[in-house]
């Protein structure tokens, strides 16, 4: 089968960052999300990020190569990604992209990094108005066609809350999780300090807001409304900065409630800045958890 969506998503890192910066958002997941265990595993490359006492010596100078060691823990991550599909996916980011398309390639991004470090993935989204999960993979294949499907399925309208879905997701496993949920707006608002404390009190979670565009401009369309957006309110300059200090201060006091559980997350506006925003998502995550 031909990889459409890892190919892209490779193509993608490659024009928007430097090799040092794909390599660093490498080390920053292995530091965030390594386990420790007595049970030694195997041998694998060094990779930015890790340890210096989990370097096997002997073995690098008989390779040539620095070597780490690893433990079976360190592949029993279970990480699940949340996706938000809806009809709002339609519309497009504050830099006028696609938001299912900014959407596909963050889920990509971060989901490949996951596989490609030997750690679980399982997928949550809404397809034919069931809340839909795959089983937990590392596979790179399995990754490519979860992403083809959600393709088919990511302006799909529902009628599920972004908290149903987690919950939904939380009762199908025992395991300790890193959920990984990526939305907009509308799903920060609607995540309160009863839903944190339920998903925190056993499990990490990181949340990655897709921006939306304002309605402000030329040509807007409203999705809930199914019409155009008059001329004398997408021209109102007044109304403009409401609605820009309305998603500040949501936005601000959402963070404020993410902070306190000890939540990370970030908005991405566009394609090109997914690798720097992943890396600076992951470097506060992880100091985060360790302070």
């Amino acid at each position: 089968m031909k990889t459409k969506y890892i190919e892209k998503i490779k193509a993608n890192i490659s024009i928007n960052s430097s090799k040092k910066a794909v390599a660093l958002l490498d080390g920053l997941y292995h530091s965030v999300y390594k386990g420790r265990s007595m049970d030694f595993d195997d041998l694998r490359n060094y990779n930015l990020g890790d340890e210096s006492k989990d370097i096997d010596w002997k073995s690098s100078i008989r390779n040539g190569s620095l070597l780490v060691r690893r433990y079976e823990a360190l592949r029993r991550h279970n990480v699940v990604f949340i996706i938000d599909n809806n009809i709002k996916m339609d519309a497009v980011t504050k830099n006028h992209e696609n938001k299912s398309d900014v959407l596909m390639y963050v889920y990509g991004t971060l989901a490949y990094l996951v596989c490609k470090n030997g750690d679980e993935v399982s997928t949550s989204y809404v397809k034919e108005n069931n809340i839909y999960m795959t089983d937990f993979k590392d596979s790179i294949l399995n990754l490519e066609l979860t992403l083809n499907d959600l393709e088919n399925h990511i302006i799909e309208e529902n009628n599920y809350s972004l908290f149903e879905r987690i919950k939904y997701c939380m009762n199908r496993t025992k395991r300790k999780m890193i959920f990984v949920v990526i939305s907009d707006i509308s799903g920060m608002e609607s995540i309160d300090n009863n839903i944190l404390r339920n998903i925190t009190s056993s499990h990490d979670l990181l949340f990655i807001n897709i921006s939306d565009a304002s309605i402000f401009g030329d040509d807007l369309y409203d999705l809930d409304e199914k019409h155009n957006v008059p001329k004398i309110f997408s021209k109102n300059s007044i109304l403009k900065e409401v609605e820009e200090k309305t998603k500040k201060d949501l936005i601000e006091k959402q963070n404020i409630l993410f902070t306190k559980f000890r939540v990370t997350s970030t908005t991405i506006n566009s394609k090109s800045e997914i690798v720097n925003k992943l890396i600076d998502l992951l470097e506060r995550h992880n100091h985060a958890v360790k302070s």
